[in-house]
């Protein structure tokens, strides 16, 4: 149906015009209105839409539109934190050397069976060590008590892992000496002598200080001694150090972390 404006205002459905004539062209003084439809139409060509339901109909769209991008936010996130992300840097326990610190050799060695001893065989296999002598009364044996229990909580890793004392008493500490003693630990541990001349340049190498109270081999006495642990990774470098009383679960933790290097 065709309307024509004459300056009054004419109401059709949910439109309503309010237009005069004289504020119009010729062009748009004529208007199509339809009782099923919202939208008018001017025979220029323009159209307004006023309908409820295109609204909503953009309104969902949006919403679908930003709940699909959270969901590629959070897909995206997830899959960083669980597979992308980089592992952050392992953190040891105990006292480590940066940069690792080549170990010193022992010259001139021998085991508990009068075997050579050189750190160099045990590429491949972490290495701990420690300096003391079998008349110790109190730190050696509370040492090598620690040495089981790392040596336990490693379980099968064990057999990748050595534990080394070095005696500064070689005086009294022979290899049959230190045989004895290691026997009542673990016979698996290595017992180590040098003569004195060359135990206390490796000692010196290695940092660790040591003073007899007592110099004949007769006499009972005592030595006192650096009561630290070092660890030697697998490429024969000195990573950690431990002192005396620390926590063997946390010793053995930063072992698994160096075999796995």
């Amino acid at each position: 149906m065709w309307f024509s404006l004459t300056g009054q205002r004419v109401r059709y459905g949910r439109l309503v015009c309010g237009l005069s004539c004289r504020h119009l062209s010729a062009s748009a003084l004529s208007m199509r209105c339809s009782p099923r439809a919202t939208t008018a139409q001017w025979t220029s060509g323009m159209t307004i839409n006023s309908s409820p339901s295109s609204t909503r109909k953009s309104t969902r769209l949006v919403l679908i539109a930003a709940v699909t991008a959270l969901a590629v936010l959070a897909i995206a996130g997830a899959a960083w934190f669980f597979y992308l992300r980089p592992e952050p840097a392992y953190a040891f326990h105990g006292g480590f050397y940066e940069p690792p610190n080549p170990a010193p050799s022992l010259d001139g060695a021998v085991d508990q069976h009068g075997n050579p001893f050189k750190l160099e065989d045990y590429r491949g296999k972490l290495v701990f060590v420690y300096f003391g002598y079998t008349h110790c009364p109190d730190a050696c044996p509370a040492t090598l008590n620690e040495f089981l229990e790392v040596k336990d909580a490693l379980g099968e890793d064990a057999e990748d892992v050595a534990f080394v004392m070095i005696t500064v008493d070689p005086a009294r500490d022979t290899p049959p000496q230190l045989a004895e003693f290691l026997a009542s630990w673990d016979p698996a541990f290595y017992g180590v002598s040098m003569p004195e001349t060359e135990t206390e340049a490796v000692a010196g190498a290695w940092n660790v200080h040591y003073n007899h109270h007592h110099a004949d081999p007769g006499d009972g006495y005592l030595v006192d001694h650096e009561v630290s642990s070092f660890v030697v990774d697998k490429d024969g470098n000195i990573r950690l150090i431990y002192p005396l009383g620390f926590d063997t679960g946390l010793m053995a933790e930063d072992a698994e972390y160096l075999l796995g290097e």
